[in-house]
């Protein structure tokens, strides 16, 4: 068993170490995310580091947000940003706690014995932690998450379709993973970053009801806002609607009003680089016939 493992998402590298006593390794749609080549920890962008402890949840007084679902709360003390992980059937204590520099790039996760001790090997960024720390790393000038699904044509040609829960996301991927040498990067987040001027989207490891999650990553050609409709067809979407449109697909850190703020940014950069159509879409195979021709 090992205590090294390190994983590229979206073209992050993120080191993930532990104690010799403490076993790790991926879980689930992470194993397609670790990296055949451990890059050396060093050269790693984002470092962390496991081992057992007696987590704790910091001062109320820290407290920064809230998720309201009993699984994990986001404390600012001075010692730095961190992640407190509870659950009703693990007790009322902290089972995990993960603590980072301000930059979100070094880190270290407490894991409670008692839970984990015979679960091993464990996965460290056990979700949600692996997207919550992914949320705040992007926010902080490297892209934003977005509730979408991400396809590369056999051209190489990439589109986005974005859409809250019920817009049609799986549906239209379930139908894309029948057609020749299309790849489905995921059926319900993908990442978007911005190098050298043009986007790109990027796989990430968790998936809506497809259970469709892959490694990759595509040029951004296309964006879609996914709406079921009673023909095949393109809507044009204003400029500021898109802008919001694409906010209300995304997901940001509204605790932190810079990490806010860039990603109010970066969206209204996507929606000018990549103007944003709505697509009214029929639930059969017309519909990928109708975006391949637009």
């Amino acid at each position: 068993m090992s205590t090294r493992c390190t994983l590229d998402i979206a073209g992050i590298s993120i080191a993930l170490s532990s104690e010799a006593d403490l076993p790790i390794e991926a879980e689930g749609s992470a194993r397609k995310f670790v990296c055949a080549d451990t890059v050396p920890e060093r050269d790693a962008e984002v470092r962390i580091h496991a081992a057992w402890g007696d987590p704790r949840e910091p001062a109320a007084t820290d407290l920064a947000f809230d998720s309201g679902k009993g699984l994990w709360r986001f404390y600012r003390p001075r010692s730095g940003p961190c992640f407190a992980f509870t659950s009703p059937a693990l007790g009322p204590l902290p089972y995990q706690l993960a603590s980072f520099s301000d930059d979100f790039t070094r880190g270290a996760v407490q894991i409670r014995r008692e839970v984990f001790g015979a679960r091993l090997p464990l996965y460290p960024l056990h979700y949600p932690l692996d997207e919550v720390l992914m949320v705040h790393l992007l926010a902080q000038g490297r892209g934003v998450e977005v509730h979408g699904s991400g396809v590369i044509l056999p051209d190489g040609r990439g589109m986005l379709f974005a859409g809250q829960s019920g817009a049609g996301k799986t549906t239209l991927s379930r139908m894309w993973l029948a057609e020749e040498g299309v790849k489905i990067l995921s059926d319900e987040r993908i990442i978007v970053r911005k190098e050298n001027g043009c986007l790109w989207m990027y796989g990430t490891p968790w998936h809506g009801d497809g259970y469709i999650a892959n490694q990759g990553r595509a040029r951004l050609s296309r964006i879609f806002f996914l709406r079921h409709g009673e023909r095949n067809e393109l809507v044009t979407v204003a400029r500021s609607q898109a802008v919001a449109r694409l906010f209300s697909c995304g997901f940001a850190p509204f605790h932190d009003a810079a990490g806010l703020d860039f990603s109010l940014q970066f969206l209204d950069d996507v929606s000018r680089l990549c103007p944003p159509d709505e697509l009214r879409f029929l639930p059969d195979r017309s519909a990928l016939d109708f975006v391949r021709a637009n």
